[in-house]
């Protein structure tokens, strides 16, 4: 039995040095604009930690390095007041796992491949402290599974808000001037607008990058956008008012060309089409319009307020 335990100590250094090994080539992999994981998982986890991947990847080389040492100084050295470190920061690692794997099922909806090779080699590891004998890794697996599972069971921000079936829902609040406004220029268009009190729905606007007001939520089949401040709105408005006939590609070449420009130029359309802070995209979607109303001509985002403050 003695023996067993000795041989499955000894896996656990080699899978804990495998796994550091593998942490390092994706820190060196990073460094040379590269990745292990090529999956839009891995673009997604990356995208949304707070410091950037490299937090998670000096997370994981610090934790594997530290169970292979304490396990080799353990094991080769005789230092058993050791074990219970290795399997405290274990325990926390597995429930770190719990974190990870429940947000990638039910919040990303997709799998970053490296964070779950860095999973498998967790686990792995916990396999084997349990065979070398050591019994607190059931509360380990307990605790990724109850981790993982509370993801299943608290639902998103935002996931529960249910937005009335109308084209135009206006989000307002009671003391923002431009809200007032924006209220006025929509009856004065005769359009049918459907008002709800931002207070109502703070929780799912924040969800979508949305902190200020008025902010009109178009609501259409082939487009989905929110435009925030009144400038947007203003700017939607007149377009709605004063359409402009879509061109062509082919007849902005046959202009271009007919033009007398240089040869240099002919043909070449320029575009330019930056963010607008008051427009958000809930579909990426800017599918062909009944006008030439363009939400990401602008950048300046006044005529907002803030739906906790007073905006007289």
């Amino acid at each position: 039995m003695q023996q067993y335990k000795r041989l499955f100590g000894r896996a656990f250094i080699g899978v804990g040095a495998v796994a550091t090994l593998f942490i390092i080539t994706e820190m060196v992999l990073q460094s040379f604009g590269k990745s292990i994981c090529q999956t839009e998982g891995c673009k997604l986890v990356a995208q949304y930690t707070r410091y950037g991947d490299i937090s998670i990847l000096l997370f994981g080389l610090v934790t594997f390095s530290i169970l292979s040492v304490l396990s080799y100084l353990a094991i080769y050295k005789n230092k058993t007041r050791l074990e219970g470190y290795i399997n405290i920061i274990l325990v926390v690692s597995l429930a770190a796992e719990g974190f990870f794997a429940g947000y990638q099922a039910f919040r990303l909806s997709t799998a970053c491949i490296f964070c779950l090779i860095t999973m498998g080699f967790f686990l792995a590891l916990a396999v084997l402290r349990l065979l070398y004998g050591e019994k607190e890794m059931l509360s380990g697996f307990l605790a990724f599974a109850g981790v993982f599972a509370l993801f299943y069971l608290v639902l998103p921000v935002g996931s529960t808000v249910t937005l009335p079936d109308d084209e135009l829902i206006l989000f307002y609040s009671k003391d923002c001037k431009y809200c007032s406004e924006v209220i006025k220029e929509l009856d004065a268009n005769n359009l049918k607008v459907t008002h709800l009190l931002v207070g109502n729905y703070s929780a799912f606007l924040q969800g979508m990058g949305i902190e200020h007001v008025p902010t009109l939520y178009i609501n259409k089949k082939s487009q989905k956008i929110f435009l925030t401040g009144k400038e947007s709105i203003d700017q939607y408005l007149d377009c709605r008012k004063n359409p402009q006939p879509k061109k062509s590609v082919s007849s902005v070449i046959n202009k271009e060309v007919k033009s007398g420009d240089t040869e240099k130029n002919k043909g070449q359309i320029k575009t330019e089409a930056p963010q607008e802070k008051g427009v958000t995209d809930l579909n990426r979607l800017l599918a062909p319009q009944d006008n030439q109303f363009n939400p990401l001509g602008k950048s300046d985002d006044s005529g907002m307020c803030k739906p906790s403050e007073k905006c007289d």
